[in-house]
């Protein structure tokens, strides 16, 4: 039997503050009462890390069945592992797992072969393409404003956090390119504007940027690519697309500089003519050499919409196929940060 949720809680409390997961507590609280899960098999992929213990509270709480998954699609860290153990919540194996589950809460599609009998919830982008025709809903955290919290302003503080834990200088004047302007690379631009640095953003097509300090340059255009990663400090892929630079990027300008390479994106976005060797973390996303890939404070908001996804399909309130989460409940997410939360309000209002 699992142990009670409020010694998980417990737990965390010499970690973080009440104000840097409201919604998570919230949610605790509140279904403390209600039970809306009482009884539900429910299986989680999200990535286990000190931080994700929160959200297992609140499952639990609501009386959930749960069963974590650990896959090699997303890094886990092993110390947490075992500590589900502990916590009497077992750990399945991703790939080995069949189900049936009542509700299954996946990450990067890891879990979108096992069977479910009310449904899906996805919590990132990359594994939208997992469900495409599939005939069951599928509530899909990324496709709403609350993920933008994470991806956008959470993953780019990360990046300089665990560039700092490395030992790389990113101080003012120094040059950042970012490849891929989409919510995690915003995000990293955002920071880095605000740390002073020099920003070249390469995409393939031209967005509006964060501010007009920062240069752009089109992604397709591989010698001006080669050339500005070249002259950088750090070059950062953020597309979210695998093998994004194969036969974009020029292999030498790599073993020729000094040039820092990350990538922040779920798939190997460098291709196969970069070694693995030259890039920081071996070309997995770099903020997951962290205990907390992400602040509470930021992954709060999307692990706590993940939850609601399990809750919303296990009461049937659903259609069939991908669609995002009501604007009502993101609505009232925010308002709990805004109340209760530690993320400056100036900073909620970059995400659009």
């Amino acid at each position: 039997m699992p142990v009670d949720p409020a010694r998980i809680l417990e737990d965390l409390s010499p970690f973080y503050r009440r104000e840097e997961f409201p919604v998570l507590l919230h949610q605790y609280e509140t279904w403390s009462e209600s039970r809306p899960l009482e009884g539900c098999r429910v299986i989680d992929a999200s990535p286990v890390f000190r931080n994700t213990c929160a959200k297992y509270a609140a499952l639990l709480a609501a009386g959930a069945d749960l069963t974590a998954a650990v896959s090699p699609v997303m890094p886990h860290d092993p110390e947490t592992v075992a500590l589900l153990g502990r916590y009497g919540i077992p750990v399945a194996e991703a790939e080995r797992t069949e189900g049936p589950y009542d509700v299954v809460m996946d990450c990067a599609g890891a879990l979108s072969h096992v069977l479910s009998r009310c449904g899906y919830v996805e919590l990132i982008r990359s594994g939208a393409q997992r469900y495409a025709g599939c005939p069951q809903p599928v509530w899909m955290v990324d496709a709403g404003r609350i993920k933008q919290i994470e991806t956008c302003l959470g993953t780019g503080e990360s990046f300089f956090r665990a560039l700092e834990a490395l030992g790389a200088e990113s101080g003012p004047g120094r040059t950042l390119v970012v490849i891929g302007c989409g919510k995690v690379g915003r995000g990293i631009v955002l920071h880095a504007l605000s740390r002073g640095l020099n920003v070249t953003v390469a995409d393939v097509e031209e967005k509006p940027l964060p501010a007009p300090s920062a240069s752009f340059i089109h992604a397709a255009d591989g010698k001006a690519l080669s050339n500005a990663v070249k002259q950088a400090f750090c070059a950062v892929t953020a597309t979210g697309r695998r093998h994004a630079l194969s036969g974009v990027i020029d292999p030498a300008v790599t073993r020729s500089s000094g040039v820092l390479l990350a990538n922040m994106g779920v798939e190997d976005e460098w291709g196969p003519e970069i070694p693995k060797e030259r890039q920081l973390n071996g070309g997995r996303p770099l903020n997951f050499i962290l205990p907390d890939p992400t602040r509470m404070c930021y992954i709060d908001p999307p692990l706590a919409l993940h939850n609601r996804g399990a809750v919303e399909l296990a009461a049937g309130r659903a259609r069939p196929g991908i669609f995002p989460p009501p604007p009502e409940i993101e609505e009232a997410f925010l308002s709990l940060i805004r109340s209760r939360g530690s993320v400056p309000r100036e900073m909620l209002d970059w995400i659009s």
